[in-house]
């Protein structure tokens, strides 16, 4: 079982972004923490067999959270409400939000589109931490740490919009005792099959990446659901404005 100090059964949390290693890994470390948590993403039907599987390993461990999966986009409001909407039937709260979408930004992301978004996702999800005066707000990306390979997922106007959401959200939500921080990853999985597919494998990837840069590591997937499990429990109820950041020491 999990250490009890980072039990989190009274937590159900929204997840969005895409789905991937990154992921699916945050579903399955917070439902064995105990959370309940909904992924919203359209991006395909293997994301409700994954959350079958997850509530299938309830019946073996009944202290297991519940999973979700809610086919729907997240383009505007109607959609955002819609999916609150369905939290409440099947969940009956929201204690936590986790918004993964910066995963998929890239080069081409527009800006302005990309970080209005996930601004007004926060926005109408934040009457529902407020109404409790608690709650957690936790942004997962790629930052400034993948510089080092030269190929920054990021551009600096993404990577300096999203930090400043992050401070100000932090700042007008500390009446209400919600917390906002980001999990910045280094190397996953998901980053090396995105960036250098050619390679044939992960293993060949990270070989070739290990020539130019001695010591680099991959950032396990568990790494990041610990870390995400770090931020929206008890342990960092005073940390806010902030991020962790999970690189093995490799950064700008």
């Amino acid at each position: 079982m999990r250490d009890s100090a980072l039990r989190l059964q009274d937590k159900t949390i929204l997840l969005t972004g895409p789905f991937n290693g990154t992921t699916q890994s945050l579903i399955r470390t917070m439902t064995e923490f105990g959370c309940d948590i909904a992924f919203a993403s359209d991006q395909t039907p293997n994301a409700s067999k994954y959350t079958d599987g997850i509530n299938e390993a309830r019946e073996v461990h009944a202290e297991y959270g519940r999973a979700a999966h809610f086919h729907l986009p997240l383009r505007n409001e109607k959609d955002v409400m819609e999916v609150l909407g369905r939290m409440a039937d099947g969940f009956g709260r929201t204690d936590v939000l986790i918004d993964a979408s910066p995963l998929s930004w890239t080069k081409e992301t527009a800006a302005d589109s990309a970080i209005a978004l996930s601004r007004m996702l926060a926005e109408k999800v934040i009457p529902f931490l407020a109404a409790k005066q608690k709650g957690r707000i936790i942004y997962v990306f790629e930052d400034e740490c993948l510089g080092v390979l030269n190929n920054p997922t990021l551009p600096e106007n993404l990577r300096t919009d999203l930090q400043g959401m992050i401070g100000d959200l932090a700042r007008t939500q500390r009446s209400n005792k919600i917390t906002v921080n980001g999990l910045s990853l280094g190397v996953t999985e998901d980053y090396v099959l995105k960036h250098y597919a050619k390679a044939g494998s992960i293993r060949k990837s990270m070989d070739e990446l290990s020539k130019t840069h001695t010591g680099l590591k991959l950032v396990e997937s568990t790494d990041v659901g610990l870390g995400a499990a770090y931020l929206a429990g008890a342990l960092s109820g005073s940390l806010t404005g902030s991020t962790l950041r999970l690189t093995h020491g490799f950064h700008l």
